[in-house]
């Protein structure tokens, strides 16, 4: 009798062993197969991607800058299509980007920061700087390189300010820059962004120190790996999210580990694909896989913005800002610009970086504005942003007008500011 009791628990153990390892063959597959159409599904391979040699063959001439990362070089343009427009932009000689009809004019104003800044998917008569040259009659130069955070636009400033002086220096950037701070590859954040390593301040005795971008040649890039055990130590994305939204085997458990990202996108993904083949229109589906990227990307910074380590680093670096404007004699002005799902997420719950900017009022010599305040007061949000989504992709002309009016009222409320405009 016992013996048929053994045989019989080894044929269960052997059928539910035979049915697993299908399952992880089948699911091998299809994660592979939705890995291959949506990068932002990663695995085990997404550990030591493969550079393109033909992306680095463009990338190092036009966009590498071995100190930050990348960078808008002089005397180059390009253009850009969103889903409902298209515009084109130029650099200058100086760096700066294009500012029709300002070109010659004395420049009291220069602003650094990220595509906000730049102000990407509008044209170089329809950014904000453009807007607000027009309302102060000055040329308000343009330094703003996307996807730049805090840190980047600092070290930028500090590099190309002597040779671009202003009376006052505006730092513009996202509420998420206080993700992009924690970066040296942001391929650990942005999965399949490989090109993007880059330099971040860490605190150290209550000290600010550079850690210095290690891909900083051609070489480098073709032998990254060699570096890779630093860039993982000082990447703090690593370990708290590429890590763990990592899938590999045994794949039910990963899968079943992050259920709510994981299921829908490897779903969502699947049926998209299908319907291509079949000719179906796909262009009017909602993006659904995009949509729970974004709200993960949210999720993110709303939590690190009630985190004193990360806050205490970009305050540092704000800090520093200010330290460098009274070495240089310029009036600093700092700006948070924020995303459509910023505003959205704080009308319905709660403003998620309302203690941190009130820290940022009692700093002496800074000149602070928060877009969120007056953005929150709009009824038509819609039109301020280039893309019809909740996201929002970036500023639309509209938008960059209103930000103008925004900072130059601020602006020239204060006396010493007004001066330089009489």
């Amino acid at each position: 009798m016992s013996q048929i009791i053994t045989m019989d628990i080894w044929i269960v153990l052997i059928v539910v062993i035979f049915f697993l390892s299908l399952m992880e063959i089948l699911l091998f597959v299809w994660v592979n197969f939705v890995r291959n159409h949506f990068p932002w599904l990663i695995t085990k391979k997404d550990e030591c991607p493969q550079l393109s040699k033909e992306g680095l063959e463009k990338f190092i001439p036009t966009g590498f800058d071995p100190e930050l990362g990348w960078i808008r070089k002089p005397n180059t343009s390009g253009s850009e299509t969103s889903k409902s427009t298209k515009s084109t932009w130029t650099i200058n000689s100086t760096g700066s980007r294009t500012n029709p009809d300002f070109e010659k004019t004395k420049s009291l104003i220069s602003c650094y920061g990220d595509s906000f800044t730049f102000a990407r998917q509008v044209n170089d008569d329809q950014t904000w700087e453009h807007f607000l040259s027009k309302k102060l009659t000055t040329n308000v130069l343009n330094f703003g390189v996307g996807n730049y955070g805090i840190d980047q636009s600092l070290l930028r400033l500090k590099r190309d300010f002597s040779k671009n002086r202003t009376k006052i220096v505006i730092l513009g950037v996202v509420p998420d820059t206080i993700s992009r701070i924690l970066s040296t590859w942001k391929h650990y954040y942005e999965y399949g962004n490989t090109f993007a390593f880059k330099p971040r301040f860490m605190i150290k005795e209550n000290k600010l120190i550079l850690i210095e971008n290690l891909i900083n040649d051609k070489s480098n890039f073709l032998n990254y790996t060699k570096y890779l055990k630093e860039i993982q130590k000082n990447d703090f994305f690593y370990e708290q999210k590429f890590k763990k939204e990592q899938l590999h085997f045994p794949y039910i458990l990963s899968i079943l580990k992050n259920i709510r990202r994981n299921i829908p996108i490897i779903l969502w993904i699947t049926i998209i694909e299908f319907l291509q083949r079949i000719k179906y229109d796909t262009s009017r589906i909602d993006w659904n896989p995009m949509k729970i990227i974004m709200k993960i990307n949210l999720k993110w910074r709303i939590k690190l913005y009630k985190n004193q380590d990360t806050t205490k680093l970009l305050d540092q670096i704000i800090q520093d800002f200010i330290s460098y404007s009274v070495q240089e004699k310029f009036t600093p002005v700092f700006v948070f610009l924020p995303q459509k799902d910023d505003i959205i997420y704080t009308k319905n719950n709660f403003h998620f970086y309302k203690d941190f900017i009130n820290s940022l009022s009692k700093k002496e010599n800074l000149i602070f504005i928060d877009i969120m305040k007056h953005l929150l007061q709009v009824s038509n949000l819609d039109e301020y942003y280039s893309d019809d989504n909740e996201y929002g992709g970036h500023y639309s002309k509209f938008g960059n007008e209103k930000i103008s009016e925004i900072i130059s009222e601020e602006l020239l409320s204060f006396k010493s500011i007004k001066n330089h405009f009489q």
